[in-house]
């Protein structure tokens, strides 16, 4: 059952076993990819249980507003950027 393989496991699996990998010949890379399936069936998970609460954010955690459609439209500048800035000698 590939939903009750453990992603983590695998991968720490196959980063130790790597380094014993011999491919110059076919059959100790047979021999070394049996074993390793072997070992990676033996990580599982247990059977997830049914979720009652969808996986949502269930309160805001921000003390600011939401960005609503009436923020996005600012109105144009009063003034033109060489009006604003002021130069002091």
């Amino acid at each position: 059952d590939v939903d009750r393989l453990s992603f983590k496991g695998s991968f720490q699996i196959l980063k130790t076993r790597l380094p014993e990998c011999d491919a110059s010949n076919d059959a100790s890379f047979d021999q070394w990819f049996q074993a390793v399936i072997w070992e990676l069936s033996r990580e599982r998970i247990p059977v997830r249980r049914n979720r009652i609460n969808p996986r949502v954010i269930k309160r805001k955690m921000s003390r600011w507003n939401k960005c609503r459609p009436e923020h996005r439209k600012q109105p144009p500048l009063a003034k033109v950027f060489k009006d604003t800035i002021v130069m002091i000698h």
